[in-house]
């Protein structure tokens, strides 16, 4: 009887610390864009993970090369599971800026998560947010700012 108890009380704490690591577990994201001139320039992606950081300051950022096809990979690792927000710059000259026009109008192409589009100025976290909650894939495409 009393083996049956600790093997018992055993496999509760042991059923209960793998639920509680579980739901610890990290997520990725990964960001296929789409959209650029082939072989030319690079693509900067920013993961925001609170409307407070949106646009200011990035959870994680990445800088890859524009492939044959006009496109870029990203794969963000270690996130929590939770919302957030994507922008992706296509930096045509690899100057590591936007390039931007009269009135700081974008003149290189941008991409946010959910395709958001803002009006006069970028979109509204709301619109560019999603749930992650576990690991996942997103495509998005590059487009011209709106002025």
């Amino acid at each position: 009887m009393r083996f049956l108890l600790v093997t018992l009380l055993f496999g509760l704490a042991v059923g209960s610390t793998t639920l509680k690591s579980s739901a610890q577990e990290s997520v990725s994201l990964t960001v296929i864009v789409t959209g650029a001139q082939p072989n030319t320039g690079q693509a900067i992606a920013s993961l925001f993970d609170s409307k407070e950081t949106y646009l200011k300051a990035p959870a994680q950022e990445a800088v890859v090369e524009i492939d044959s096809v006009g496109g870029a990979r990203f794969t963000f690792e270690g996130l929590k599971r939770g919302t957030y927000a994507v922008s992706v710059i296509y930096d045509k000259d690899s100057d590591g800026e936007l390039d931007t026009g009269f009135l700081g109008i974008p003149t290189e192409l941008i991409a946010m998560s959910n395709d958001a589009k803002g009006r006069l100025g970028p979109p509204r976290f709301r619109k560019a947010r999603f749930e992650l909650h576990e690991s996942a894939a997103i495509r998005i495409r590059f487009a011209k700012a709106k002025e």
